[in-house]
This record gives C-alpha cells, structure tokens and sequence, in this order.
C-alpha cells in the first residue's frame, strides 16, 4: 500500500481552497489540509510536517514568502515541498521566491497537469 501524500492548503479565498480541494481529490492516497492565514498555516506545517504545501503568494497576515521563511527556519532540510501560487503574474514575485528557496510558482486558476507533477515529486520524496 502506498503511503498517504499530505498536502496542506493556505489560502484565503474560499473559492480557490476548494477548487484546489477538488482537483486533490482526484489523487488517491492524499491527505488535504487546509488554512486561511499565515499564522494558522505556520502552526498547521509545523505540527503535522506535510508533504506539499500550495501557499497562496497574499495572505490576510503575511505574504507567502514570508511564511516560507518562518517554516524553513523552524524546519531547515526537512522543510516541505512548497508551491506558490498567485492569481498575478509570477514575474512580480519570482526574484523573491527563488531567494527564499521557493522553486515552483504557479498561477491561478491551477492546471491539473501542474499539481499531477507536484503530487508526484511529493509522493516520492523520502
């Protein structure tokens, strides 16, 4: 049996959460969390140490990359595999993604073959 895929979910918007809660359902084995603000989602990363964080980039409390950075520090080498997502053009914040570490930036609405791809390099991630 495979082992579960756990997938943690930070956005505000309602909308988007379950959007991207639907199209994780599609993926057998994966269990989904979710939280509206940076600081629900800090406290929900460091206790469960999910596979795959998709982090909204605006958030009501702190940006996105300013969460990463508070897991990466707690977390260090076993910080998760984390995806930006932003409804704006990742030009406008990939220099400060990829100075805090964050290598996958996607856009909103998500395309099912970007989060196929993530949910494999998370599944297989030891």
């Amino acid at each position: 049996m495979a082992a579960e895929t756990h997938v943690v979910i930070v956005d505000d918007d309602l909308i988007s959460l379950e959007v991207m809660k639907a199209m994780l359902s599609h993926f057998p084995d994966t269990q989904i969390s979710t939280a509206q603000s940076g600081q629900a989602a800090l406290d929900l990363i460091l206790n469960e140490r999910p596979d795959l964080v998709l982090l909204d980039h605006e958030l009501p409390d702190f940006n996105g990359v300013e969460l990463y950075c508070k897991v990466h520090d707690a977390l260090g080498d076993k910080t998760p595999i984390t995806a930006m997502i932003s409804g704006h053009d990742p030009s406008e914040y990939s220099a400060e993604c990829k100075a805090a570490g964050i290598n996958t930036l996607l856009q909103k609405p998500l395309a099912p073959s970007d989060l196929t791809e993530l949910m494999r390099v998370a599944s297989t991630r030891e």
